[in-house]
């Protein structure tokens, strides 16, 4: 079962298709057309081929216009799959608040690699520093 959706900065849960388009069923990208039969059976677990044969069946034995509305109406709805493979959670996770609030999630980034540069800058001082001369000298004729 997927997790639901945290509130964003404003408070506000995302409203039905916003969580649809972000947790998912996602197209596929390498799926046959459009990817709405393969993004639904990895979704779910199924065997892409019944759930193609499911969609074909539908339409030419009962309702061809109403099932393509509604593969149509699917393919816009659903979102593309991530193009990198999510691995962990907090891979999943961080993916998952991009899509939410992409400013929130900027901000965050840009905030870590400040830091990072911070550090960076640090040991970059204390390795050009004379104290890690002489430190690196007296280690080295112990």
């Amino acid at each position: 079962m997927k997790r639901r959706p945290e509130a964003n900065s404003a408070g506000l849960r995302p409203g039905f298709i916003a969580q649809l388009r972000t947790y998912g069923p996602f197209r596929a990208a390498n799926g046959f057309f459009l990817g709405v039969a393969k993004g639904l059976a990895e979704h779910f677990d199924w065997p892409t081929g019944l759930v193609r044969l499911v969609f074909v069946l539908t339409a030419i034995l009962l309702f061809f216009w109403p099932t393509l509305v509604l593969y149509l109406g699917a393919a816009l709805l659903m979102s593309p799959a991530p193009s990198v493979r999510l691995d962990s959670p907090a891979e999943r996770d961080v993916w998952l608040q991009a899509q939410l609030d992409p400013q929130a999630a900027l901000g965050r980034l840009s905030r870590r690699a400040e830091g990072l540069e911070k550090r960076l800058c640090r040991l970059e001082d204390f390795v050009t520093s004379r104290d890690y001369s002489w430190l690196r000298r007296l280690r080295n004729n112990t």
